[in-house]
């Protein structure tokens, strides 16, 4: 064996070249395992032949111990013979045979990776100077225009085109012919199964018969590869490329560049789909700041300031831009004034829409009927019944109801009559007797059943009352646990802040609402209608008295006293003794804060004290010199010991019935009203 080995490099017949090079490759690297007598090396070609490593045919009796095939010579095989050989001897050269075909293999392997990465470094040249050229277009379907012409610049007699999937078919966007047909799936033939499956897919030898409808222009092509278009969810189309002659070889080179191209124009196309979706949330956006502020006409009415004997604030936010809350206020005399407030079901644009024609048909309901009463007011009865009957079959059809309360608050008739369909009550405070409670009616809401039925009902009303309207989005704002605000949170922001009137009362609705959620916002829509009878100051005052005093705390006592003596038992209004307890405790810190917060340094200024009687009630006003200071807008105390003040405010809110603050010119304005509490009275 050695001296067959020692002529390895002589002629070896009819092996190829390639052959030849691994027979001496071979030769040379088993030399050093071989021994003589014991082990046998042998070379098939691919032809079948049998050679020894000096490339003379020969003949090997009895069967190889093992064949190792050649993985760059598909039919070739290394035979490995043993005569007579220690089993150890045969297991080590099995084993350095084995290894020294991998290693051959390894090497093979990266041969070709580094003429790969040669090719490789050419298809990105390429794609970086298509990529540059295209991107000078801003127009994405000009854009690729040119991405497929640069494209088969690259090879003569080259062509290309890119579909695009739409309504099941396939389009042409852009290509290298004109004059294109619109595709189907099954014109892809092998390809689209590829495409599909979000892969490229190279055809050359499998094209001896035709595999493509007659549509598709590579039909009689010599070759033909296709690489998938993808957006971040789903394939969108497919760049294909192909040639009539085979003079092109379809390489792995080519397949990463044909790759490169389809990503490419992947990115171009998702570039265009997102500013296309960022125009049009910028014109979405605009649409819906237009369509916000009709509806603040459409839905949300004003409301009226001329109303005697009434203060009215109303507020309302969308849990979305749009929503489909909706209130209006219609006024029958000075004295007399309806309030509808509505809540369609759903949000957005849709419920917006119901929700204004539900409130058209009320005030359509409204204007028949005062038509046929000759100029008086119908009962809100008889207008909710009405309209009720005819947006009813709407709303069913719609597959919506709407909830709704609409009352009338007349007080030359001391009287609130309302109608309350599904909605959330009112809440009413009497200030005069402490009471607080909710008003609901029976009523199903709009929409629910085809013959629509309704109850009326009606309280007293009083001077000092508090009435609260609002939409479930308000009892239904939820915290980070998931709790709703509920009634009884918003009963007692009624019953805190009703004595600061009706706008503040709002605003303390949503102060206390947001730092309940966590500032989060609305999850639904979020309106309010506070409505605070003015206590009877239309007559003359019964006893006006004024005093002035030093602003020093030393002068606390003749103020408490001078007060205490103006609203004596013929003269005060009805007070008892609880009243004008409640009187002196809350003039006495309204006095501290003109001292503490007022002009400092000059004792000669003074706070000039009111006093004004009224059958019922009973007025104090303070007035006083220096810088602006609202006691009303302090913060509220902190009862765990967190944090100083803000409990004098506090006590004078909660001892007083009625509070307001005004600033004249210089000068700052408190006025405290004192109701004579009654028995319970509500009913």
């Amino acid at each position: 064996m050695s001296a067959l080995l020692s002529s390895a490099s002589t002629t070896h017949h009819k092996l190829n070249l390639a052959e030849r090079e691994l027979v001496d490759r071979l030769a040379r690297e088993l030399s050093l395992i071989a021994s003589p007598g014991q082990i046998e090396l042998a070379f098939r070609s691919s032809a079948g032949e049998l050679y020894n490593l000096a490339g003379a045919p020969e003949s090997f009796p009895g069967e190889p111990l093992r064949a190792f095939p050649f993985e760059e010579l598909p039919g070739a095989e290394l035979l490995l013979f043993v005569n007579d050989a220690p089993a150890q001897v045969k297991t080590l050269a099995e084993i350095a045979a084995g290894n020294i075909l991998d290693r051959m293999a390894v090497e093979k392997r990266e041969d070709l990776l580094l003429d790969e990465l040669g090719a490789s470094w050419e298809s990105l040249e390429a794609v970086y100077e298509i990529s540059t050229d295209v991107l000078r277009f801003g127009d994405v379907r000009k854009a690729l225009q040119r991405l497929i012409e640069r494209f088969v610049c690259l090879q003569d007699g080259l062509q290309a085109s890119l579909y695009l999937t739409r309504d099941g078919r396939l389009e042409p966007l852009a290509s290298s012919s004109s004059g294109l047909d619109v595709l189907d799936w099954q014109d892809l033939g092998p390809i689209a199964r590829a495409i599909g499956g979000n892969h490229a897919i190279m055809l050359a030898e499998e094209l001896s018969e035709p595999l493509f409808g007659k549509n598709a222009p590579w039909a009689s092509a010599a070759c033909v590869a296709a690489a998938p278009l993808s957006s971040r969810e789903q394939v969108i189309g497919f760049v294909a490329v192909w040639r009539e002659d085979r003079r092109f070889e379809l390489n792995a080179a080519f397949s990463r560049l044909l790759e490169a191209i389809a990503w490419q124009a992947s990115m171009l196309l998702e570039s265009d789909r997102l500013n296309r979706t960022m125009r049009e949330n910028e014109r979405l956006a605009q649409d819906i700041e237009i369509a916000s502020s009709v509806q603040q006409t459409l839905l949300f009415g004003n409301a009226p300031a001329t109303v005697q004997g009434i203060r009215i604030a109303c507020f309302s936010a969308p849990s979305q831009r749009i929503d489909g809350d909706f209130h209006d206020f219609l006024r029958h005399s000075d004295r007399c004034v309806d309030v509808l407030i509505g809540d369609v079901m759903g949000k957005g644009v849709a419920a917006a829409l119901v929700g204004a024609a539900t409130k058209n048909q009320f005030l359509r309901a409204l204007a028949n009927l005062s038509i046929r009463a000759r100029g008086s007011a119908p009962s809100p009865g008889d207008i909710v019944r009405r309209a009720g009957l005819r947006v009813g079959q709407h709303l069913i059809a719609l597959d919506r109801f709407v909830t709704l309360c609409y009352a009338r608050f007349d007080l030359d008739r001391n009287c609130l009559e309302f109608v309350d369909c599904g909605h959330t009550g009112i809440v009413l405070y009497r200030r005069a007797t402490g009471e607080i409670r909710m008003l609901r009616g029976d009523d199903l809401p709009l929409g629910v059943l085809p013959d629509f039925e309704c109850a009326q009902q009606s309280v007293p009303v009083m001077p000092g009352d508090t009435f609260l309207l609002f939409s479930d989005g308000v009892t239904e704002m939820p915290n980070a646990e998931g709790d709703f605000f509920g009634e009884e949170r918003l009963i007692e922001c009624v019953r805190d802040w009703s004595s600061l009137g009706p706008d503040i009362l709002l605003e303390k609705i949503r102060e206390t609402t947001a730092e309940f959620s966590g500032n989060r916002g609305p999850a639904d829509d979020f309106t309010c209608i506070a409505l605070q009878v003015r206590l009877s100051e239309d007559a003359p005052a019964a006893l006006s008295r004024s005093a002035e005093f030093p602003r020093a705390l030393e002068a606390l006592a003749g103020v408490r006293e001078w007060i205490l003596t103006a609203a004596g038992p013929e003269c005060n209004g009805g007070l008892d003794k609880n009243d004008l307890s409640r009187v002196e405790l809350a003039c006495t810190e309204a006095f501290v804060n003109c001292v503490l917060h007022g002009t400092q340094g000059d004792p000669a200024e003074k706070a000039r004290i009111t006093v004004h009687s009224w059958p019922g009630h009973f007025r104090v006003d303070i007035r006083h010199e220096g810088p602006a200071f609202d006691p009303l807008r302090a913060p509220a105390p902190s009862f765990d010991g967190s944090r100083d003040g803000g409990f004098g405010v506090w006590i004078i809110i909660h001892s007083a019935d009625e509070v307001s603050y005004s600033r004249e010119g210089g000068t700052n304005l408190l006025s405290m009203s004192f109701l004579a509490k009654r028995d319970n009275q509500c009913n």
